[in-house]
């Protein structure tokens, strides 16, 4: 990804309209963070992605097993009153 981003940088300072521009001297400066970035490895964003679904999914459960306890209990009441 280093290797790409530096090939852009290049490529835009040989360019005249983006080396002397203000807005081709935002991009060069964008893609310079961008080579300071820590990009994840594949097996952490494999690992996020796992963790972010199982929780998902425990939440989802949770949430709406909440949501029909409160029914039922609104249900009940209801029925009670009328």
């Amino acid at each position: 990804m280093e290797q790409f981003i530096q090939r852009c940088i290049d490529g835009l300072k040989s360019v005249k309209f983006f080396r002397e521009g203000r807005f081709g001297q935002f991009l060069i400066s964008v893609l310079a963070e961008l080579q300071k970035v820590t990009w994840p490895s594949k097996d952490d964003v494999k690992n996020s992605t796992v963790i972010t679904l199982v929780v998902m999914i425990v939440m989802s459960l949770y949430m709406g097993g909440a949501q029909a306890v409160v029914s039922f209990i609104y249900d009940t009441i209801k029925d009670l009153v009328t």
